[in-house]
């Protein structure tokens, strides 16, 4: 082999060994390996407008945990919702299951029954709508509004015994209680065409 050769061979070796090396330490901190993702709650029986805060840990192939982003998902949002922080609100009757996810791997499902409270009904803002649109109760009962991390507010139309309204909120749930009978519609004045009805009955 003559000296060239040789030259280009070892420039060769050499630079296919750099090429595997950098391969083998090149990894992406910010989207480290997640092996699996474990999901706890202090509760799984819950009323109408209980919070409950949700623990979710991704861990890798070692075991210990990573930095990874996780997000949440319920089965029945019209039962139970939970919110970016892991935070889970009861909103009706039922049954939902929630799960906590990292990229492609999901934690087992924690199931969640909600029964009643002393909150009769809930409203919660996404889309800048009230979700439901309406709501009835007894007289003496009481609303709850679950705020977002965008500000809404809620401003009732003048009726005789409407509650308080609630200024600009965020990341906050706020109970008003309805003492008398009647129909009472209110707006986030925030945001044009967002309203909602609370039907009080005797």
């Amino acid at each position: 082999m003559t000296t060239a050769l040789r030259t280009a061979f070892r420039t060769a070796v050499l630079t296919a060994a750099v090429s595997v090396l950098s391969a083998c330490g090149d990894s992406d901190p910010s989207s480290p390996d997640v092996l699996s993702v474990v999901l706890t709650a202090p509760k799984q029986t819950i009323a109408v407008g209980e919070p409950v805060q949700l623990t979710a840990i991704a861990r890798g192939v070692d075991g210990l945990p990573v930095p990874v982003t996780i997000t949440y998902t319920s089965s029945a949002t019209s039962v139970a919702t939970v919110n970016a922080q892991g935070r889970v609100l009861g909103v009706a009757l039922g049954s939902a299951t929630v799960t906590a996810s990292a990229g492609l791997v999901s934690s087992q499902p924690v199931s969640f029954t909600v029964t009643t409270g002393s909150v009769a009904a809930v409203f919660t803002m996404q889309a800048n709508t009230f979700t439901p649109a309406q709501a009835t109760i007894r007289a003496g009962q009481s609303v709850l509004y679950d705020f977002p991390a965008d500000p809404h507010n809620v401003i009732f139309q003048q009726r005789t015994g409407k509650p308080a309204d609630i200024p600009a909120t965020s990341r906050q749930a706020i109970t008003r209680t309805f003492a008398t009978a009647g129909t009472f519609p209110f707006d986030c004045t925030l945001h044009p065409g967002m309203s909602g009805t609370v039907i009080v009955n005797p």
